[in-house]
């Protein structure tokens, strides 16, 4: 932990998938590009693969979103893979939740 951290502001762009916060343990190995491909891709294979509605489908209510979870531990083994030798911590944030709704109509 570093007593002033690195802080970005980056305009959010009406065509932004995902938000993936990750530790050293992933971005040593994995490129910002692969890992959005990586995410985005597997965010849409959860929701073809689950066509269920889950009740956290609005991310109001602070529970876990599956689709996002399922990209983050793929994110997260893919580094594994790949031979990082550093602490892996991914976290990934579904920008469209809207995706949910429509995928299920």
């Amino acid at each position: 932990i570093i007593p002033k951290p690195e802080v970005a502001v980056v305009a959010r762009a009406k065509d932004d998938d995902c938000l993936i916060l990750a530790s050293d343990g992933l971005w040593d190995v994995v490129s910002n590009e692969e890992a959005c491909k990586v995410a985005r891709r597997q965010i849409q294979q959860w929701h073809k693969n689950n066509s269920v509605t889950t009740s956290s489908s609005d991310g109001g209510d602070g529970s876990t979103d599956p689709a996002a979870q399922a990209a983050a531990d793929y994110l997260a083994r893919l580094a594994l893979k790949k031979g990082s030798q550093d602490n892996i911590s991914v976290i990934v944030v579904d920008l469209k939740p809207r995706r949910k709704a429509k995928n299920n109509s």
